[in-house]
C-alpha cells in the first residue's frame, strides 16, 4: 500500500527516523518534509500547480515555530480542494496533555501519537480503513 507522505517537524531527526520507518514498512510512493505548518501549507498549494502529489497522510508536530501544528490544521481545514478529505492527519508529539488531545479530537483528528513512533501505531493506523 504506497502512500505519499508529508512530515511537518522542525526535528531534522524525528523526520529522518520516521521517513525510514515508512520506507522498511513498504508504504512509501513519495515522502515530503516541513518544518514548520506554513511550509506544509505551501507544499499543498503546489497540489494544485500539479508539481506535488496531495499526500494520503501527514505526519504533524504540534509545537513548531512559525506555524504550530494547530494553526496548520485550522488552516488546511478552510483550504477548498479536491480530494482533501481522503488525507489523513496524524498528530505526532511530545506532548500528553489531555487538552492538546482534547483540542486535535475537537478539530477531527482520530489519530494521535506520542514520540517516539512506535512501528507497531504506525502500522494500525497506516492499516486502518478509515481514510480522510
Amino acid at each position: 500500500m504506497n502512500k505519499n507522505v508529508l512530515l511537518v517537524d522542525d526535528d531534522h531527526v524525528f523526520n529522518f527516523l520516521s521517513s525510514r520507518l515508512f520506507e522498511k514498512l513498504g508504504f512509501t510512493e513519495g515522502i515530503h518534509m516541513a518544518m514548520n505548518g506554513a511550509e506544509a501549507l505551501k507544499l499543498i498549494n503546489d497540489y494544485y500547480s500539479g508539481t506535488q502529489s496531495l499526500p494520503d497522510v501527514i505526519l504533524l508536530d504540534l509545537n513548531m515555530p512559525v506555524m504550530d501544528g494547530f494553526e496548520f490544521i485550522e488552516a488546511f481545514q478552510r483550504i477548498r480542494m479536491p480530494n482533501k478529505d481522503r488525507v489523513k492527519i496524524v498528530i505526532v508529539s511530545s506532548s500528553q496533555d489531555e487538552k492538546d488531545v482534547a483540542r486535535a479530537r475537537s478539530l477531527g483528528i482520530t489519530h494521535y501519537l506520542t514520540k517516539p513512533i512506535r512501528e507497531k501505531d504506525l502500522l494500525e493506523i497506516m492499516n486502518s480503513t478509515r481514510w480522510g
